[in-house]
């Protein structure tokens, strides 16, 4: 057999990243500018010029992370879509939760978002299901008949059927989507059967909506990419994408569930940086992706991310499992302006990746955190490894500009700028850590993303934290969590019993059922043997929000088992809030979970370590720290060139092809055997 490749590609705001790894252990590259007009363009142009660039012959599979989803959540560019619920629910997406987003001064002007689906577009049917799984009132055709007539009048691509209790009873939901695509083939179907077979009845419609929503953006997406992969690279490559959750599934069933895309190229990179933080010897740890729009932040423990199926895109709640992420707009493309009483802010506004920033040259005219980073020396005079030059004069003369309007120079303007994106970042850490019960001191902070290495030393001091990692390709750091993906498929039923009313039998038969569903979708990847993971969301009887606690498998579920799981949840609930109610309040079952995972069996080749590189600054370059002081002369090392036994004091600068690395003064560094960067804080690291 043939030495194969296999392709990484992450799709960023201003690059997409290409990583490519084969069986003998060789490993390329490559960063292409994105194509927001046109998402797939970019993501199809890295392959060929990877291709072209290193003559790659035999390519395997090609595993995706974007946030075209995403981007259009966020942007609430929604296509024509309707909504199919039981008689008496027509305005379930209408009142929604009581509960108002927003900080205190804000809060009374808070307006309701825009509903994913109209109300206009919301057409009832006859029928119901009672809340455990009996049919209360037949499907009445003759008002379905109607519903979709209605449907062909709207005009909509998409559908998304939420029918009460269709979590507990599906049969409903099929039949309604059996009768719509009799009447028009090519529409959409969500069912909220298959989407969140969950209880809460807004949860579960807001969820189902977004699907439907995305279905005909990302699953044509999806199509595309699959079909012109296999065009240039052969029927036979697996085109994989990254889900949410951490785990990649085939093309096909991305495109039947494409909310569980949403987050797929941000939690590549937490995984990715998970696993490469465990191997350097660091199993707590929280990584921090900073690329050209926005900065992501999460929390493992134990070599593994924390997962939520409580989260929020945007100011939609959405019940899908995915990886615990705090979002920021915070970013290399981020722009800094003045705000009312002359405050700076940094972002959440984004150059993107057209116009970019100034010092790109490419028609930008508002000053970035790029260019501040370029007009106080942190950043060299060209990127790529000199394939892109950046015009400092430019730069510093848009951040002269703006700094006149809070009469500051550009060196203060760019230096504010960068203690406020810092500090915001922190604020962002505090929230997957303090607020999570966790503290960020014993933690190390991995950094990554083509910014994220210049600003992680200055976080970590903020944070009380004494080491940052940065990995040895940190711009590429989703394309590592891609290529070292799992397959993994997620089912869930809602199972609401407390432990000391249920046969242990009756939850093993759940657990087993959801087993056999899964397996069944496996075999579509191509994994004949997956290995199975259990949990169940418990809570507090009354409490309106559920943890996760994993349950052992394999293995009949019996009393012993309940009992082990009931001290779990007293002490998981413990460490997350503080306290617990063991043996003074009633736990109860809420949803139990099943996650497949098959192996892929794709290693990384461990990073090349240059044990002839010379470990000697190729040069220096003036660096501001500190707006009391005068900019420093400092050394600036290139990366490749360092060695295994290399390691020095800052203040410093290391750049490479994807990225530069800022050490401050008063750290240290030195290369560990996996390549890593290590980067130690305080007086004494």
């Amino acid at each position: 057999m043939s030495n194969q490749w296999h392709l990484g590609i992450d799709a960023g705001g201003t690059f997409t990243d290409v990583m490519a790894v084969d069986e003998q252990g060789q490993q390329h590259i490559l960063k292409v500018p994105s194509t927001p007009a046109h998402p797939v363009e970019g993501p199809l142009n890295g392959i060929r010029e990877i291709r072209t660039t290193h003559a790659l012959q035999a390519i395997g599979d090609v595993s995706h992370g974007t946030t075209v989803g995403l981007n259009a959540l966020l942007q609430r560019r929604f296509p024509p879509v309707g909504l199919i619920v039981t008689r008496g629910f027509k305005h379930v997406l209408e009142i929604g939760r009581h509960t108002v987003p927003g900080e205190w001064g804000t809060l009374y002007s808070w307006v309701k978002p825009k509903r994913v689906v109209p109300l206009s577009h919301v057409v009832e049917v006859d029928e119901r299901i009672d809340k455990d799984g009996n049919i209360a009132t037949a499907l009445n055709s003759e008002s379905l008949d109607v519903a979709c007539d209605r449907m062909a009048e709207l005009g909509v691509v998409s559908i998304a059927v939420c029918l009460m209790h269709a979590y507990r009873n599906g049969e409903h939901e099929q039949a309604v989507r059996k009768r719509l695509l009799a009447q028009q083939s090519d529409w959409l179907i969500s069912l909220s059967s298959e989407v969140m077979p969950e209880f809460r009845e807004y949860e579960r419609m807001v969820t189902t909506a977004t699907n439907a929503v995305l279905a005909p953006l990302v699953g044509q997406y999806f199509a595309e990419f699959d079909q012109r992969v296999k065009q240039d690279l052969g029927e036979d490559t697996s085109v994989y994408v990254m889900r949410s959750a951490g785990g990649v599934v085939n093309a096909t069933e991305a495109a039947r569930q494409p909310l569980r895309t949403a987050l797929s190229g941000p939690a590549a990179g937490v995984l990715g940086m998970a696993r490469l933080a465990a191997a350097a010897g660091f199993e707590h740890a929280i990584t921090f992706d900073m690329g050209g729009t926005s900065a992501d932040i999460a929390a493992v423990d134990h070599g593994e991310p924390h997962l939520t199926t409580d989260a929020t895109i945007d100011v939609y709640p959405l019940r899908t499992p995915t990886i615990d992420l705090v979002t920021i707009g915070a970013g290399g493309g981020s722009l800094i302006s003045i705000g009312v009483g002359g405050r700076i802010e940094v972002g959440p506004l984004s150059a993107g990746a057209h116009p970019g920033p100034v010092c790109y040259q490419q028609g930008g005219v508002e000053p970035t955190l790029t260019d501040a980073n370029l007009v106080l020396g942190r950043i060299p005079d060209s990127l790529l490894n000199g394939s892109m030059m950046l015009d400092t004069q430019n730069a510093h003369q848009a951040l002269t500009a703006r700094g006149a309007e809070v009469d500051l120079n550009a060196e203060a303007l760019a230096f504010s700028a960068l203690e406020i994106v810092c500090n915001n970042m922190a604020g962002a850490v505090r929230q997957v850590s303090i607020k999570r019960g966790l503290d960020p001191r014993e933690y190390a902070l991995v950094a990554f993303g083509g910014a994220g290495p210049m600003h992680a030393v200055r976080m970590a001091e903020l944070l009380g934290m004494s080491h940052v990692i940065v990995p040895p390709h940190p711009g590429l750091g989703s394309c590592t969590g891609l290529l070292l993906a799992d397959v993994r498929l997620d089912a869930s039923q809602t199972f609401t019993y407390r432990p000391e009313d249920l046969e242990p039998s009756t939850m093993e038969t759940v657990f087993a059922a959801l087993e056999v569903q899964l397996s069944a979708r496996m075999v579509e990847h191509g994994m004949t043997d997956p290995s199975f993971l259990r949990s169940a969301d418990m809570r507090y009887l009354g409490m309106g929000s559920e943890l996760n606690v994993a349950v052992p498998s394999p293995g009949p579920i019996d009393a012993m088992t309940l009992d082990n799981l009931l001290e779990e949840f007293h002490q998981q609930h413990g460490s997350v809030f503080g306290f617990s109610y063991r043996g003074d309040h009633a736990v109860e079952l809420i949803t139990l979970r099943v996650t497949a995972v098959g192996d892929r069996h794709i290693q990384l080749p461990a990073a090349a370590i240059n044990d002839k590189g010379s470990g000697q600054p190729q040069g220096k370059r003036s660096v501001l720290f500190d707006l009391a002081g005068m900019p420093l002369t400092v050394p600036v090392y290139r990366r490749e060139d360092l060695n295994q036994d290399w390691q020095a004091a800052g203040p410093l600068v290391i750049d490479q092809y994807d990225s530069t690395t800022v050490v401050l003064p008063g750290c240290r560094v030195r290369i560990d055997s996996h390549s890593n960067l290590i980067i130690s804080l305080g007086a004494n690291p």
